[in-house]
């Protein structure tokens, strides 16, 4: 059996931390989750032709945050502006129904940035938009959050059955939850868990102060971090912002997205590869530093877990 003195400890913490972030009726079945996808649900449409998307789904399957399975397989990731620019009425017209759809699905209101061409959905409160914005990045879609608004993507090359749908599903999946399976002690349980500590987030884009040489350094140093606290090998990832590794299996690599976004880092999945932020200091030179013991406790709980049958 594990030989760590606060082992127990630390299984106790960090799932007091999972659970504060989901919906009761998942405290209880955690490791049953499936991390499989249920399939796809198809396409209805209304006397005008155009998709009755309140209409489509009955149910949802479990939350990626909750261990469930993502709706997407890759990430759907945010639109270059220039491509948004080169064409405007398909970039506006892809905006336009995933801002219908989001109404029809949720009530929600979301608007469009006319010059970004961003969906921007309102949400009640920050804490809403704040948990919206890490269980939609563990669906697969990108997403991020300032004060009430969640940033959704939107772009020229959306296809109302595919990327439009994809952004439409995700929204309307984790709305579900939050507003039909979480109570306000559980929401404000979830707010202490989220406002302990500042999101670990991908950066989005270069800028001024975020150069290539300086990106691919902050890269190398969160790779050697995770290997180092988590005990997982290098896997590339074409997406900007994120590093890639591998995990034994799918149910590993949930169990890892969940622990990792209940302690205020953004994780996501690709089948059986972990997808993490590259870790941009913000604040002070020792940010590795710090992040180490928190990760180390999770590869602790991990393994613990590992050997009682718990994962």
């Amino acid at each position: 059996m594990n030989s760590k003195p606060n082992i127990k400890q630390e299984v106790k913490d960090l799932n007091v931390r999972i659970r504060g972030l989901l919906p009761l009726a998942y405290h209880s079945c955690l490791d049953s989750i499936s991390p499989n996808s249920m399939g796809s649900a198809g396409l209805k449409y209304d006397a005008e032709g155009r998709v009755a998307w309140d209409e489509i789904w009955t149910t949802f399957c479990d939350l990626a945050m909750a261990g469930g399975p993502p709706h997407r397989g890759k990430l759907l990731g945010p639109v270059n502006a220039d491509d948004v620019l080169k064409d405007i009425e398909r970039s506006k017209a892809a905006a336009l129904e995933i801002q219908r759809g989001i109404a029809l699905t949720t009530g929600m209101k979301a608007l469009v940035d006319d010059q970004s061409n961003w969906v921007l959905l309102e949400c009640e409160s920050e804490n809403m938009a704040a948990w919206m914005h890490r269980a939609i990045v563990a669906e697969n879609v990108f997403a991020d959050h300032d004060g009430i608004v969640v940033r959704l993507p939107s772009g020229p090359g959306f296809r109302i059955e595919k990327e439009v749908k994809n952004v439409i599903v995700c929204v309307a999946k984790t709305w579900h939850y939050w507003d039909g399976h979480m109570s306000d002690n559980e929401k404000s349980k979830a707010a202490k868990v989220m406002n302990d500590a500042t999101l670990i987030a991908p950066p989005l884009a270069f800028s001024d102060k975020l150069q290539s040489e300086s990106y691919e350094k902050f890269a190398t140093e969160t790779i050697s971090v995770i290997e180092g606290a988590l005990g997982l090998k290098n896997k590339a990832s074409s997406d900007f912002g994120w590093v890639g590794f591998e995990s034994p299996d799918e149910k590993s690599a949930a169990w890892m997205v969940r622990a990792l976004i209940a302690v205020n880092i953004l994780a996501r999945r690709e089948n059986s590869t972990l997808l993490i932020p590259v870790f941009i200091p913000r604040f002070s030179d020792d940010h590795f530093e710090k992040l180490s013991p928190v990760l180390g406790a999770i590869r602790n709980v991990y393994e613990y877990q590992l050997e009682t049958g718990d994962v």
